[in-house]
């Protein structure tokens, strides 16, 4: 039992969800499985520590706490493995868990019932009979969970030894004194949100974008992070036609953006997390380094990976005890080599800007910079100070984005680069703030674009702008174009634009959707009937 017990928590559970799960995590199965060995051992001397305890203290009490174990064993299996498909995604959105009553009821029926079947057996069988099921049910689990565990790892191609190369923070405040290209993406920066609030009570938005114009009617291509970024980077569509990971590295190699970068000699760097790129052209990237996948604490990373097996595992009730955060993982990992790893979060590059100084040198520079933006949790006020997310809201998050944006600028302002530096403020997609449920609210994404050398009021176009359009626009930028003259689009021109939409998770079926109004317009967008690969549902 204490064998059964400690190979599901501690090894068959983790590797499950990391199986299921291998591109949310950075690194590899070998650099996890040496750690949750130790938590098996801790799990396993724990419980038959505990058993002998009994044991010695009396027998009777012994068997009854063997049956009880046995019956915990039971239910966590049970519950983890036909009762968890209707859990709620771990995006970072706060957690509606009064919408889960038919999952509670079903939970609390499942232990109930349980219950009241051991109790049954123990009776039927007497104790010494119980022991001896017990003992054979435990082996045959065990072996059954190890032959799925090594299928799913299989299957999933899981055991594969995931690239060393991530993006650390070096040369990410190097600016060049002749020409610079940079690309701020805040994450969900919704566009229609953005005008309400600097229209009715934010007019420091506008002040943080003078010498911008702001293109309000702006689509987006894809509603959330995995697809958006490649897209920017490349403006090549992935329509599922094969893995994503190969689709990647094949529409960055074809990057013309880069393409361009790479001929007139600028210096890049690539401060993305999600980034994949399955190609040595990576290291083109300056900031891109080979690590280790080295952990900085070894009980925290059991701790996280114990909350990510309750959060599946425990009974409904008390489920949102477990507090899991995704990025926890990322945070954990040690590049060693005195190097320091890129991370999205606010608050660490809002610091990182007051504490860098930037470095100038005379080679162009491009830099490409994704960071957390309005992204959930809401976890920040305008201030960009850690707050309560009961307190937090969008707007809030909004807010503190405009203040990095802002202290961003001012940083290449005050060193003299700003002037040589063509900038794009945008999101990756927008948020449906005020479309609750409706993909088609995550498709107005902010777009604010300076020329080299602009100095104006902040302007605003109502163009119809589409993220197709990025590549055209990064070329004139690169050319010294204004930001009024990198797109075709005119304003009053009636363009249809297209937009391929998912869930988050769910992104094995795109659906086809054309916008045929104004960008904010969820009623406007209508699905053309077409998916990919072709839904037959």
């Amino acid at each position: 039992m204490a064998l059964a017990f400690a190979f599901l928590i501690g090894l068959y559970a983790p590797l499950e969800l990391y199986f299921t799960n291998v591109e949310e995590f950075q690194f590899s199965f070998a650099a996890l499985f040496p750690q949750l060995l130790k938590l098996f051992g801790l799990i396993l001397f724990a419980c038959l520590g505990g058993l002998a305890f009994c044991y010695l203290l009396y027998d009777r009490f012994y068997e009854l706490v063997l049956v009880g174990a046995a019956l915990v064993y039971f239910c966590l299996l049970v519950q983890g493995m036909f009762f968890s498909g209707s859990l709620p995604t771990l995006d970072g959105t706060e957690i509606d868990w009064s919408m889960y009553g038919k999952e509670y009821l079903v939970s609390v029926l499942l232990w109930f019932l349980s219950a009241c079947g051991f109790v049954l057996l123990t009776r039927f069988l007497k104790l010494r009979r119980m022991k001896t099921l017990i003992s054979a049910g435990s082996v045959f689990c065990t072996a059954v969970l190890l032959v799925t565990l090594v299928t799913l790892g299989i299957t999933n191609d899981g055991f594969r030894t995931k690239s060393q190369a991530m993006p650390t923070k070096n040369e990410e405040f190097t600016m060049s004194t002749d020409r610079n290209l940079v690309i701020l993406v805040v994450d969900a920066a919704d566009s229609q949100t953005f005008r309400e609030m600097m229209e009715q009570n934010s007019p420091q938005f506008r002040e943080t974008l003078e010498d911008f114009t702001y293109y309000p009617n702006t689509v987006c291509t894809y509603p959330f992070t995995k697809y958006a970024i490649p897209y920017i980077l490349t403006g090549i569509w992935n329509e599922n036609t094969e893995d994503f990971d190969s689709f990647t590295t094949k529409s960055m190699d074809a990057s013309p953006l880069l393409q361009t970068l790479r001929e007139q000699n600028y210096r890049m760097g690539a401060y993305e997390t999600d980034l994949v790129y399955d190609s040595d052209n990576i290291y083109e990237f300056e900031n891109v380094k080979d690590i280790d996948y080295c952990f900085s604490s070894v009980p925290k990373l059991l701790k996280e990976e114990l909350k990510l097996v309750w959060f599946k595992y425990a009974p409904y009730p008390l489920k949102p005890l477990a507090h899991v955060r995704m990025s926890a993982f990322d945070n954990l990992l040690d590049p060693g080599d005195g190097l320091e790893l890129f991370d999205w979060n606010n608050r660490d590059f809002y610091e990182d800007i007051g504490q860098r100084s930037i470095e100038k040198v005379e080679d162009r520079c491009f830099r490409f910079i994704h960071i957390e933006g309005a992204h959930v949790p809401y976890c920040y006020d305008k201030d960009v100070n850690i707050i309560d997310e009961a307190e937090g809201s969008y707007p809030k998050n909004m807010e503190c984005t405009m203040t990095i944006v802002d202290r961003y600028l001012n940083k290449l302002k005050e060193a003299g680069v700003y002037d040589q530096t063509a900038i794009v403020v945008m999101g990756d997609h927008g948020f449906q703030y005020n479309w609750p449920d409706r993909l088609e609210g995550r498709c107005n994404a902010l777009l604010a674009v300076k020329g080299v050398g602009e100095r104006h009021d902040m302007r605003l176009s109502e163009a119809p702008i589409s993220y197709e359009d990025l590549q055209e626009a990064y070329q004139r930028l690169l050319a010294g174009k204004s930001s009024q003259e990198v797109f075709d689009a005119r304003e009053g021109e009636d363009r249809p634009r297209r937009a391929l939409l998912y869930w988050h998770g769910y992104e094995d079926v795109l659906y086809e959707y054309v916008q045929h109004g104004y960008a904010s317009d969820a009623d406007a967008m209508w699905c053309t009937g077409n998916s990919f690969p072709e839904d037959n549902e």
